[in-house]
């Protein structure tokens, strides 16, 4: 074991840091800050982690609640859980676009963190990584990632918006529990597996939008059911053919269908939709849905001049004025 001045280290990896905190540069020719290595060192504001150093390891900065800023260097692959818990004055970090690998829970708890850039180069959102993060606001999640841990959000409580990649096939239990500033989340249709209470508590996130395409969203409402809709309505997505036995909500059934006759002129969907006509334009008209109405009247032959007046006098007895107007003209050309 080596001892230099408040440090003890060997063979290259820095064991333990035992000075009295404030602003540290961790000496030339570590490679490896060692699991726990300033734990608790509650006095430390801030470190700077010299190039050469690889690995950063579990609870490395474990309750370094006065640590402020960090800097770490493109040398750094890993980073191992924990590694910042409970920093509670941390603010902002960016991690190296060097590291491939991040571990669980590695900023808990870290309530004055405002930012972080994740690199391109992770493909995990780890389990709590991201827990009780009451001051994140917002987060880029990179494109190469295709599984959100469990609780990886929860109790993000300034979170107010994010966008899931369309590399993401798992978003794991809880994930965004009590995020209650959230208003708007996208979530590609190549997720196929989503955990329970994903959104319990997001108090002001009434839809979620199922991305198909950069310009194109399947709105779902946020009910007691909303996980398995994602879910079941993703594998139809990705399918791009319609599942007639499919168990979920008219409201839902009938506006997917709708969409794969848009998106693909899906037989099935076709089928179910003339089969279903009377109820699910109900559904449209109730919803205020003129965008697909449209892709009805003009991708089908299913309205005519026998049906069209019940669905006139439908958007009459509901003030749906500009489904009223179009409808009106599209007899017009029958």
């Amino acid at each position: 074991m080596i001892e230099v001045k408040d440090f003890e280290i060997e063979n290259n990896v820095l064991k333990r840091y035992t000075g009295d905190g404030g602003d540290i540069v961790i000496p030339d020719g570590i490679i490896s800050i060692g699991d726990s290595a300033f734990k608790d060192c509650t006095r430390l504001n801030s470190i700077t982690i010299p190039n050469g150093v690889i690995h950063v390891g579990e609870r490395a900065f474990w309750g370094c609640e006065s640590l402020t800023d960090i800097t770490i260097p493109n040398s750094v692959t890993q980073i191992g859980d924990r590694a910042f818990w409970n920093c509670t004055s941390l603010t902002s970090i960016t991690i190296s676009e060097s590291v491939t690998s991040i571990g669980d829970e590695i900023f808990y708890s870290c309530k004055n963190l405002t930012s972080v850039t994740i690199p391109d180069n992770i493909t995990s959102i780890r389990k709590r990584m991201f827990w009780g993060c009451e001051s994140l606001t917002s987060i880029k999640i990179p494109d190469n990632v295709t599984s959100i841990g469990s609780e990886a959000f929860l109790s993000c409580m300034s979170l107010t918006d994010i966008t899931i990649p369309n590399s993401v096939t798992q978003i794991g239990d809880k994930a965004f529990w009590n995020c209650v500033s959230l208003t708007s989340i996208t979530i590609p249709e190549s997720v196929t597996s989503i955990g329970d209470k994903i959104f319990y508590n997001c108090k002001r996130l009434f839809n979620i939008r199922i991305l198909i395409s950069p310009e194109k969203f399947f709105i779902v409402a946020k009910d007691d059911k909303v996980e398995k809709n994602i879910e079941k309505i993703g594998r139809i997505l990705q399918a791009r053919k319609m599942d007639v036995n499919i168990k979920i909500s008219l409201n839902l059934k009938f506006p997917l269908a709708v969409t794969l006759v848009e998106l693909c002129d899906n037989t099935e969907a076709k089928v179910y939709l003339k089969k279903m006509l009377t109820k699910g334009m109900r559904v449209l008209t109730d919803s205020d849905n003129l965008e697909l109405i449209k892709v009805i009247l003009e991708k089908t032959d299913f309205i005519t001049k026998k049906n069209i007046d019940k669905y006139i006098q439908y958007a009459i007895d509901n003030q749906q004025q500009e489904i009223q107007q179009t409808l009106i003209h599209y007899k017009s050309t029958l």
